[in-house]
């Protein structure tokens, strides 16, 4: 069953222990030769960093790694786009429930980046440019065309 009292102290946590997590995240990049600096330039450079740290890693590991980077990534969002990180609980149907999302990052009202959704998928799939491909998307959507759906 859904504990939301529990959710919300969760997401206190999670954000509690941001700035820790991100100090130590440009230190584990540091060590590696990997400068991050909170740019969209440093996309690239989280994309390759996440790939060296989670390569070999177990599930358990690479589920953390992908918290861990999800936060940094939500924060570049943030920095460069504002909004403020949230705790999705509006609809439980919602792919992102109970998920810390960005929102207030456009002019789209209502509309969530789900950092951690996002670093799942590059886990996955570790395409390199995924990560701005996302975000990108996210600022800049476009309708999609369905006009080759309908009959004349």
């Amino acid at each position: 069953m859904f504990d939301k009292k529990k959710s919300l102290e969760d997401f206190d946590d999670f954000l509690m222990i941001m700035d820790e997590q991100l100090d130590t995240l440009e230190n584990d990049a540091e060590a590696r030769g990997i400068k991050l600096d909170f740019s969209l330039s440093s996309l690239a450079k989280l994309e390759e960093l996440f790939l060296k740290m989670a390569n070999g890693a177990d599930k358990d590991i690479r589920d953390r790694l992908i918290v861990y980077f999800a936060r940094y990534l939500g924060e570049i969002v943030r920095t460069n786009y504002g909004g403020k990180w949230q705790l999705s609980l509006d609809d439980q149907k919602n792919v992102n429930f109970n998920t810390p999302v960005i929102v207030g990052h456009t002019p789209i009202q209502g509309l969530e980046f789900s950092p951690i959704g996002i670093m799942r998928a590059f886990a996955l799939k570790r395409r390199p440019g995924m990560l701005r491909t996302a975000i990108d998307a996210d600022i800049n959507p476009s309708p999609l065309d369905l006009s080759g759906l309908t009959e004349e």
